[in-house]
């Protein structure tokens, strides 16, 4: 992982969940984030991914951008949206009865953006 918390080299994404997904099972989710150290107050709708990177398995998401005071930053290239940017964090607690057609596996090179 670099500095800045995104991911270099070859990942397997073992579950995504996109934001027909998370409307679905959004009470879920929210407590599965927030036993992962994560506040689902700042976690974009867009996509959720468990993957596994060198060994390890983490969660990427879309964190949403605020201001020093707290206030969402919209998006500069669409500004119906809240500006984003990919994180990270480590997969402390696996989600319980994960949704079967969530789970997906699949190689991403060099780790970067949603499937």
């Amino acid at each position: 992982m670099s500095e800045h918390g995104y991911m270099t080299g070859t990942s397997t994404v073992l579950a995504l969940y996109r934001s027909d997904d998370i409307a679905e099972h959004r009470e879920a989710l929210c407590e599965w984030i927030k036993t992962n150290a994560i506040d689902p107050k700042g976690v974009s709708d867009r996509w959720i991914s468990v993957e596994e990177h060198d060994g390890r398995r983490v969660i990427r998401y879309r964190a949403m951008k605020r201001t020093p005071d707290g206030r969402l930053l919209i998006d500069p290239d669409d500004p119906d949206r809240a500006w984003t940017e990919e994180r990270t964090a480590p997969l402390l607690t696996d989600l319980p009865d994960e949704p079967s057609h969530c789970v997906m596996t699949q190689s991403v090179k060099g780790g970067v953006g949603p499937l």
